[in-house]
């Protein structure tokens, strides 16, 4: 009799674990998840800046339901998570598939853009031009060919072309000049003109004399260090001659040489240096103006825009 209350107590044991396992797979079984929910997830995670779990998330969208309208924008938004987290070439293949078959609608524009960024952002330049200017042969809209005009101005700017730069801002339609400040723009270019500038050739002349050259070069520094180095070697050589230590002042003569040597190709380089700081700060001022980059039309729904024309 004893063994009745034994076999209740296994059976609850067992049973009951059993019932909810069941009752649990049962309602996996049930759970299903809708378009929206699966997009609005996917963009959830990029608009938190996980482009990883958004690239998986909309990669799933586009997999599980491929007759949704909304599939040429999930792919946009791989391309921009892809973007956001540095991976420009993945990037770029996804947005050059979306342009191929160009329809001029918003979303194919923004591709056009992020492509032109993701081939700037890589260090090519004349690509991400050359995507402006297909977006310009294409597109019949004045607000985007104004908007390609415009970033194809700084990506002339950053490389330092500046008539270039004046030209495509020059492009711009009139009723666009307002907005991209053009006015302000063609002035600041003017000033390229009379941006400071040492002529490396003149630099290494001037160094016949030690430290002539880093002293045209506004590197006062320098130019006594070179002076002292070189005025003491030739001394000491000088010294050892005259006293016919003919050893001692070939060898000095010999290391003098190479100061003497190092002193003009120094100042040809500072010259150089000179330019380029002198360009840099200018190419900085310009900068300044640089406005960020708006959605030249309404963007479909959950598109993220990059708001930077920081190359």
């Amino acid at each position: 009799m004893a063994i009745q209350p034994v076999l209740r107590f296994l059976i609850i044991a067992i049973g009951v674990p059993l019932v909810l396992v069941a009752a649990t797979v049962r309602g996996f079984a049930q759970l299903t998840i809708d378009a929206d929910s699966q997009y609005r997830y996917a963009q959830s995670r990029l608009d938190a800046g996980a482009a990883d779990e958004a690239i998986v998330e909309f990669n799933r969208f586009i997999y599980f339901f491929p007759e949704d309208s909304r599939i040429p924008r999930a792919r946009f938004q791989t391309g921009m998570a892809h973007f956001n987290a540095g991976r420009y070439q993945a990037a770029a293949d996804i947005f050059n598939r979306q342009t191929e078959a160009f329809t001029g609608s918003p979303l194919d524009n923004q591709a056009f853009f992020m492509l032109s960024r993701s081939h700037a952002r890589q260090g090519m330049t004349e690509q991400a031009m050359l995507d402006l200017h297909n977006l310009v042969a294409l597109s019949s809209e004045t607000d985007v060919i104004d908007q390609a005009r415009y970033e194809l101005g700084w990506l002339h700017v950053d490389q330092g072309r500046w008539n270039d730069a004046d030209q495509s801002f020059g492009r711009i339609s009139p009723g666009n000049r307002n907005r991209f400040q053009v006015a302000d723009l063609k002035q600041a270019l003017a000033l390229s003109e009379a941006i400071p500038a040492k002529r490396p050739m003149t630099a290494g002349l001037l160094s016949i004399v030690p430290g002539g050259g880093q002293l045209y070069c506004n590197r006062y520094q320098d130019a006594l260090t070179a002076f002292l180095i070189n005025a003491g070697l030739i001394w000491a050589a000088w010294e050892a001659f005259d006293n016919e230590q003919v050893a001692l002042g070939s060898v000095i003569g010999f290391v003098e040489f190479g100061f003497y040597a190092g002193n003009i190709y120094g100042a040809v380089s500072d010259a150089h240096k000179y330019n380029r700081d002198r360009v840099a700060e200018y190419r900085e001022r310009l900068n300044q103006r640089r406005q960020m980059s708006l959605s030249v039309a309404p963007v479909p729904e959950g598109a993220a825009l990059c708001l930077t024309l920081s190359f």
